[in-house]
């Protein structure tokens, strides 16, 4: 309704209209963005089994103008259900050591319980700069050789559990705190713990994304609600980009896909972080 009283009374308005005016346009052409990057999930996830929580809560966010605690509750959901498409995609489910799996999901699933009751404790600004920190870190980390050498699989092909543990209960913290799958942190400590073939881990990583994803959002829920109606049309956006993320895997260049991946990335944690320090403060 604004913005078509911006179009035809435009002289008429006063400067704080006008801005009012700004505003309104600057939200329509944001939702189309939303709309334009919700397949970004999907595709992310689809082709490296990580990325999808750190598109989602900025677009979210700043994006769809959901409080962050909100972002990061629907952001779980989100990341949960496209990990599952993925894994449904890729036939992951024969690839489980479920052996392995079960010690780095009861990790992965007590971590999320942890991190999603810091989360709740915490203020939205440690949040945003918490995420924006670790946006930064990934960003260096897949441009660099050190993701590389991490992921080299481990001579022995032993489960070792006790670790097994403790990093599914770093990567469930991470998710509960932030909304994010963690899956850049899991698959290569999967290939370090013996599993040696890349669509293995991708498998795992999607698992144990969907484990902890489903138990912390479990625990946001306690305290916040969401609106599910653009969250259906996100979540059918995103089962279309893992779709299109199969049908590209082998195709395209992976340090391309990462390059502009890595782009994205640095925009929307810019914007969320811009808009909770400046636009929410300032109202």
């Amino acid at each position: 309704m604004a913005l078509a009283r911006c179009l035809i009374f435009p002289v008429a308005w006063g400067p704080g209209d006008r801005l009012a005016c700004r505003l309104s346009q600057a939200d329509n052409s944001m939702n189309l963005a939303v709309w334009l990057v919700a397949p970004l999930i999907g595709l992310l996830l689809s082709l490296f089994a990580a990325g999808g929580g750190l598109v989602a809560v900025p677009l979210l966010n700043a994006g769809l103008g959901m409080p962050l605690k909100q972002a990061i509750a629907a952001s779980l959901i989100i990341v949960a259900f496209t990990s599952f498409v993925a894994l449904f995609q890729k036939n992951g489910w024969r690839l489980i050591n479920w052996h392995l799996h079960r010690f780095f999901a009861i990790g992965a699933m007590l971590g999320g319980f942890s991190g999603a009751s810091i989360g709740i404790e915490i203020s939205e600004q440690l949040q945003a700069v918490l995420f924006t920190i670790l946006v930064l870190i990934i960003v260096w980390w897949i441009n660099s050789d050190s993701m590389k050498n991490l992921a080299q699989p481990a001579e022995k092909k032993t489960c070792n559990c006790p670790y097994a543990l403790l990093a599914g209960f770093a990567s469930g913290v991470i998710t509960g705190l932030l909304g994010v799958g963690g899956g850049f942190i899991i698959v290569p400590i999967l290939m370090m713990l013996g599993v040696t073939n890349h669509q293995t881990a991708v498998a795992h990583s999607l698992l144990l994304i969907i484990s902890s994803s489903l138990v912390a959002s479990a625990r946001y829920y306690e305290y916040f609600s969401i609106s599910w109606q653009p969250m259906l049309a996100i979540l059918a956006l995103a089962a279309v980009g893992v779709w299109v993320g199969g049908w590209i895997a082998g195709k395209v260049s992976s340090s391309k896909l990462q390059k502009g991946f890595s782009l994205v990335l640095c925009l929307l944690a810019v914007w969320m972080l811009f808009r909770i320090y400046v636009f929410e403060s300032a109202s």
